[in-house]
């Protein structure tokens, strides 16, 4: 057995001279590990840049000769960017404030710059001089005429909500001035329906239609495509129900009074024969034409393009069409074809189309029109500024879907296609609420 005091290390130099005091109390069983160091400890540590071969040898460093050159200037600094570049703490807040400006300027591309961009043409749209620079703006001037089409009706001032508070009044359409007493009456509007009677009779369930204090107003299009056209015009009237002309019942409608004067309403042997009603829209809209009974046919042709409701409390004035309206044009001037067909407006010329891109929604030019008259009228005071806008409600416009906004209220919301159908529900002080029930497809079908 060797002995301790022997032991040696090629690492660390201790000694086992007895001439200085023991570490420890003398034991039978001495551990040969337990040696005394002949220098301090530290002495023995050894860092990393202590090494020849170490990384950070290689960092210049401020001691020595204080002649340096340009080259060894550069090189000191750009190993001092390097070693800043190679941290992982510098790639972490790069990869941050990289990805704030990425999603900065994508922010600007696609949202910011294209809004700024469409509110300054909405802006310009509507400046005089522009009207003047195109020779006047559609449908300022013009009082166009359609035979046999009812242009503006009015909606009876007594089924119009009113307004809560303690003052006199029957809820009338007609702005007073006057505080008056809520009405406890509501208005139901309902977008197209498309001949879907069942969905229209579960909807009137679901808002709980009370005919005495209820008023049901069709925004258009109660007929065609669907299942049940004239059971929906026998649901509208025996709640006496009011309605606008869609570009569907016109064209019933119109057909209808060809085939009357034609003298082929009920002789079908010619249809095979007529030139340009071999489509299968043709031949729905000729069936349809003579499905209808002649009640059911004066009842539609009596449905007005626009119907204005009246005053409604912050809603201002509320007039219901199937298609849109041109902003600035006063409704007895607006063109009865595009009021039942528009879905764009050209901005210089305001002039509507029933194609989608030719110019912009026309929602969009109408809202900026209304909230750029409620504005300058907002001065004087909220409620005579309010009352001075028009609030439109439409259908048509399947491929939008419900648009609700301040000033264009949008219901088709595609109930024939397998959609919804939609009402949007007005009771005292302009209190709106959208209810809505699901549809058969029956497009498919």
């Amino acid at each position: 057995m060797s002995n301790p005091s022997t032991t040696t290390s090629s690492t660390l130099d201790y000694s086992s001279d007895t001439s200085d005091p023991p570490l420890f109390p003398p034991s039978h069983h001495h551990n040969p590990r337990l040696n005394r160091y002949t220098r301090p400890l530290i002495s023995y540590v050894r860092n990393e840049w202590q090494l020849s071969n170490s990384k950070y040898s290689q960092l210049p460093t401020t001691t020595g000769n204080n002649t340096n050159t340009a080259d060894s200037s550069l090189n000191y600094y750009l190993q001092m960017i390097l070693s800043i570049i190679t941290a992982p703490r510098f790639r972490r807040y790069a990869i941050v404030y990289l990805s704030l400006v990425l999603g900065c300027l994508v922010g600007w591309e696609y949202f910011l710059a294209p809004r700024m961009e469409e509110h300054a043409e909405l802006v310009k749209a509507l400046d005089p001089d522009v009207g003047e620079s195109v020779g006047g703006w559609f449908g300022v001037n013009a009082l166009p005429r359609l035979e046999g089409v009812v242009l503006l009706g009015e909606l009876a001032g007594e089924l119009v909500p009113g307004a809560s508070g303690s003052g006199t009044g029957s809820g009338s359409g007609k702005n007073d001035g006057k505080e008056k007493t809520g009405t406890g009456r509501r208005l139901v509007v309902v977008g197209d329906v498309h001949g879907c009677s069942s969905e229209l009779e579960h909807l009137l369930t679901e808002v709980t239609f009370t005919p005495s204090t209820d008023h049901l107003i069709l925004a258009g299009d109660l007929i065609n495509k669907g299942p049940d056209s004239t059971g929906v015009v026998d649901l509208a009237r025996k709640y006496s129900a009011s309605c606008v002309r869609g570009n569907h019942e016109d064209r019933v409608l119109v057909l209808r009074r060809d085939m009357i004067d034609a003298d082929t309403l009920t002789d079908t042997s010619a249809d095979a024969f007529l030139d340009g009603q071999s489509t299968e829209q043709a031949k729905r809209d000729r069936t349809l034409a003579r499905k209808l009974s002649d009640e059911q046919a004066e009842w539609l042709d009596a449905c007005p393009v626009i119907l204005d409701v009246g005053q409604v409390p912050n809603m201002g004035r509320v007039a219901v069409v199937h298609g849109g309206l041109v902003p600035g044009v006063e409704l007895e001037k607006q063109d009865p074809f595009s009021v039942m067909n528009m879905l764009s407006i050209d901005l210089e010329t305001h002039l509507p189309s029933s194609e989608r891109g030719e110019g912009i929604k026309w929602t969009k030019l109408f809202n900026k029109h209304q909230s750029v008259t409620y504005s300058n009228l907002k001065s004087t005071s909220t409620e005579v500024a309010r009352a001075q806008t028009t609030t439109v409600i439409y259908g048509h416009d399947s491929k939008t879907g419900l648009n609700i906004k301040t000033y264009t209220k949008g219901l088709d919301s595609g109930c024939v296609k397998g959609g919804k159908l939609t009402a949007l529900v007005i009771s005292d002080d302009g209190e709106q609420e959208l209810v809505q029930v699901r549809c058969n497809n029956y497009l498919d079908s």
